[in-house]
């Protein structure tokens, strides 16, 4: 399998280098873009501070979903030790989600039953995905009232809005009726993996935990959408300290950081399948900066300095990664 991937990924790769160097080309050429990132200097290291906060609050957030019940013990280390190598993995494959959240419930067996792993996972993408949605529904008005976009953004971002409302309807319509999808589905799960009863049972109790999150009390379920929360401030936190870093980003506000996040958010969910997002971030950020007033470049730039972050704290993971391996 990994063979016929290898394709696929070096021709991924090819196609986002190529629309890559089109965009630069398209802003001004790497001239501007070296200048924008040259002028972070040394503020890089908080852009980075600013990237491991974030992973500490998904990690934090994690912490309260898997519950401390018995042994089951998530210490906040080997969550953001798991989150830093399951980001890694699902950004250097093209897997994306497939490859990161299984590498958290393995980097995590040893202090959580399978079971409570797996379910505790599920949880939190769950909490994290509404979160995602509320930033891409707010984002998406706020652009539309502010900006006067091309016919192709306003388009895509009428879609983000029936999107996001359809996937908001349908997670209503599952905590209502609590459809049993994976109890159905768990002896065919089993026989494909070859085993008996077991991974069908073990499937049933993820899934009673799953919904069990539904009668968690308000202060548990309020104390992980403020976690959640925190992953955003942060994120917006850094786009506006690189903006204003950046050559004329001298009139930079919280709105158009929060606009410029909202627009990475929705490309990061629509394309983890492509490994880093080569040239696709960098290109959504372009045109997003200049529908917002401001020069194409520094939308290039901004993207291309968040990639550099991303780089180094995926570097951090693949050394956790091997070294629990």
């Amino acid at each position: 399998m990994l063979r016929a991937r290898s394709p696929i990924n070096i021709a991924i790769a090819i196609i986002g280098a190529a629309l890559l160097v089109v965009t630069v080309q398209r802003v001004g050429g790497w001239g501007a873009v070296v200048d924008g990132i040259a002028s972070i200097g040394w503020w890089f290291i908080a852009v980075l501070l600013l990237g491991a906060v974030r992973m500490a609050a998904r990690a934090r957030a994690w912490q309260i979903c898997a519950g401390q019940t018995g042994s089951a013990r998530l210490g906040f280390r080997q969550a953001f030790g798991a989150i830093l190598a399951g980001d890694a993995a699902g950004n250097l494959t093209p897997l994306g989600v497939l490859a990161s959240e299984p590498t958290k419930i393995l980097m995590t067996r040893l202090h959580l039953s399978t079971v409570t792993s797996i379910a505790s996972v599920a949880i939190e993408n769950a909490f994290y995905m509404a979160s995602v949605g509320v930033v891409l529904l707010a984002g998406t008005w706020i652009l539309l009232q502010r900006a006067d976009l091309p016919a192709g953004l306003e388009q895509i971002a009428e879609a983000i809005v029936v999107i996001v409302a359809i996937i908001f309807l349908g997670a209503l319509w599952a905590a209502r009726t609590r459809p049993a999808v994976l109890s159905r589905l768990a002896p065919y799960i089993a026989r494909l993996a070859g085993r008996s009863d077991a991974p069908a049972e073990a499937i049933r109790d993820v899934e009673a935990k799953i919904y069990g999150a539904l009668a968690w009390p308000v202060s548990r379920t309020a104390a992980i959408v403020v976690w959640e929360g925190l992953f955003h401030a942060g994120a917006v936190a850094e786009v506006w300290l690189v903006l204003r870093l950046l050559p004329g980003g001298g009139g930079i506000t919280l709105v158009d950081a929060f606009l410029m996040e909202s627009a990475g958010r929705f490309v990061t969910v629509a394309f983890k399948f492509v490994p880093y997002r080569l040239g696709i971030d960098e290109a959504g950020s372009g045109a997003v900066a200049g529908a917002l007033g401001l020069s194409p470049a520094v939308g290039v730039t901004l993207a291309l300095v968040r990639r550099l972050r991303i780089l180094v704290l995926n570097a951090v993971g693949v050394a956790i990664l091997t070294r629990r391996s």
